[in-house]
C-alpha cells in the first residue's frame, strides 16, 4: 500500500495542512504532535511526490540488489558479476538477501525506494509479484533477474533460457536410453522452476514419454532437502534411472543419498545437475551439470538497469542460452 499524506494525517489525528507544515517547515507546531507526525513518517519511509521527484531528478549513483536466496552457487556469480559491472561504471551497490521471504522482499523494495535508489535488480522469491507495479507505472527502474513474472508492468527482465534447460538435460538423458527420469526442483511457483519442468515435459514428449507429475520432488534447494527428495522419489518410484537436479546443494545432498541406497552413478542412477560448482569435476564419478552463465546474467541485468535509467521506454527481454558439460555422473566417458 502507498501512503499518503491524507493516511499519516488520519493515523496522527491531524489536518492534512498540520502534516504538510510538519514536512515542508512552514509554521511552528506543538512539539508532541511534531513528534507524533514525524514517527508516523518515518514508521512507512514516507517521501512526498514532490521530494522524491526533485530528488529523483538527482542521480545517487546507487543501485539496490534483491535476491531470494544466497547459498546456491549459481546466484553468487551472478551477484558478483552484478557488483562487477556496478563498480565499473562507478555505482555503489545496496545488497539485500531475502531468503525467499515475499514480504520482506517487499518491505525491502519500499525502503530502498523510498531512500532513493536510482533503480533495483530483483531476483523474486515467488511469481506473486504484482506489487512492483505501483513501482513500474511510476517509471521507477525495475530489472527482474533469473526470475520473472509478465505480470509485472514496463520492465526490463534478463533471464537464463529455462525451457531449453529443462529441455536439454532431459533430452541427454533420454539419448541414453533413461524413460524413467526423476526431477528434484528447488523452489516451487517461480518462473525458473516452472519453465524448466515445461522443457522436460516437451522432451518426454518427443520420446512418447507420458508426463506424470509424481516423477517431480521439491527439494528445497538444501542438501539435506536434495537427499530427502531422492528417498521420496525412489520409495515411490524404484525404477528412476536417471535424475536431473535443479542446484548444486541438491546435487550434493543427492549424491549422498544415492550411496546410502547402495547404488552407484551412473549405473543405477545417472544424474544431471544444474550449475557447475567448484568440486563437480573431482566429484567420484564427476558430476554433468547444464548451466547458465550466471556472471553474464549479473552484468547485463545491471546493464539493463543502466539502460532503464536512461530510457523509460527500454523493457528488453534478454534470455541467455544453456549448455551442457558432461562428465561420468549421466554416463557418458
Amino acid at each position: 500500500m502507498k501512503v499518503t499524506m491524507k493516511d499519516i494525517a488520519k493515523e496522527a489525528e491531524v489536518s492534512v495542512a498540520t502534516v504538510s507544515h510538519v514536512i515542508n517547515g512552514t509554521k511552528n507546531i506543538t512539539e508532541d504532535k511534531y513528534k507524533k507526525i514525524m514517527r508516523i513518517i518515518n514508521k512507512y519511509n514516507y517521501i512526498p511526490n514532490s521530494t522524491a521527484k526533485n530528488l529523483r531528478q538527482k542521480k545517487t549513483k546507487t543501485a539496490g540488489m534483491i535476491v531470494s536466496s544466497f547459498p546456491d552457487s549459481f546466484i553468487t556469480e551472478m551477484v558478483y558479476g552484478v557488483e562487477e559491472r556496478a563498480r565499473e561504471m562507478g555505482y555503489n551497490l545496496l545488497l539485500v538477501n531475502t531468503n525467499e521471504d515475499k514480504n520482506y522482499e517487499e518491505e525491502t523494495i519500499n525502503l530502498l525506494h523510498s531512500r532513493m535508489v536510482d533503480g533495483i535488480i530483483l531476483s523474486p522469491a515467488t511469481n506473486d509479484i504484482e506489487y512492483l507495479n505501483r513501482f513500474t507505472d511510476e517509471n521507477f527502474p525495475v530489472v527482474l533477474v533469473n526470475r520473472y513474472n509478465n505480470i509485472v508492468r514496463n520492465a526490463p527482465k534478463v533471464t537464463g533460457d529455462n525451457f531449453q534447460t529443462g529441455y536439454d538435460a532431459t533430452i541427454h538423458l533420454l539419448k541414453h536410453g533413461h524413460k524413467k527420469i526423476g526431477m528434484i526442483y528447488g523452489v516451487a511457483n517461480v518462473s525458473t522452476t516452472d519453465e524448466r519442468i515445461q522443457g522436460y515435459k516437451a522432451a518426454l514428449d518427443q520420446y512418447n514419454i507420458p508426463f506424470d507429475e509424481s516423477y517431480l520432488e521439491l527439494g528445497h534447494a538444501t542438501v539435506n532437502g536434495g537427499a530427502a527428495a531422492v528417498k521420496s522419489l525412489l520409495n515411490r518410484h524404484s525404477d528412476i534411472t536417471a535424475l536431473f537436479v535443479q542446484n548444486d546443494l541438491m546435487t550434493i545432498g543427492t549424491i549422498h543419498q544415492i550411496r546410502e541406497q547402495s547404488l552407484k552413478i551412473p549405473e543405477d542412477i545417472a544424474l544431471i545437475g544444474f550449475g557447475d560448482f567448484a568440486s563437480a569435476p573431482i566429484i567420484d564419478p564427476p558430476v554433468t551439470n547444464i548451466i547458465l552463465p550466471p556472471d553474464t546474467i549479473g552484468k547485463t541485468a545491471f546493464d539493463a538497469l543502466l539502460s532503464k535509467i536512461n530510457n523509460p521506454e527500454y523493457t528488453k527481454h534478454i534470455e541467455m542460452p544453456p549448455s551442457l558439460i558432461t562428465r561420468k555422473s549421466c554416463g557418458c566417458k
